[in-house]
């Protein structure tokens, strides 16, 4: 009768456990979403470098794979990268150009979450900018980019 009642009380705890800290495999897949947002956000900033602007949001993260047919056009496009990974639930990610913002622009990453919805508390974001900065050189004012 023991035994049993022990294997109740530790039964309940870990579900208790898995009800506030969630199940044990979400912190390595979001984790994995942090990656996948520095992953995607250093090939943002090397599209950009190329073609003077990152992606608009209309032609998303596809504009990494394969070469826009919409404007913006890029002045040089170049593939960034082989394929856009889904977050560790299956959905893709989403992606939206922010707007300049004086002389950067910023985007933002999301991913849908646990429950593979848009727009509600599990979703994961992160906000990023890339842009130019200016220099000084040989007495005149020129803009560099800052990727």
């Amino acid at each position: 009768m023991g035994i049993i009642k022990a294997v109740l009380f530790f039964g309940f705890v870990s579900l208790v456990l898995i009800a506030l800290l969630g199940p044990p495999q979400s912190g390595a897949k979001i984790q994995r979403v942090d990656q996948d947002f520095l992953a995607i956000g250093n090939a943002l900033k090397t599209y950009a470098s190329h073609a003077g602007q990152p992606p608009a949001t209309a032609q998303g993260l596809e504009a990494l794979v394969n070469e826009p047919r919409t404007s913006p056009k890029p002045k040089t496009w170049v593939q960034v990268m082989k394929m856009v990974p889904a977050d560790p639930w299956g959905t893709p990610y989403r992606y939206a150009l922010l707007g300049p913002k004086e002389r950067e622009w910023r985007w933002e990453l999301r991913s849908a979450g646990p429950d593979r919805v848009f727009g509600n508390r599990d979703d994961l974001a992160s906000e990023e900018e890339c842009g130019d900065y200016m220099t000084l050189q040989n007495g005149r004012v020129e803009s560099r980019p800052s990727f």
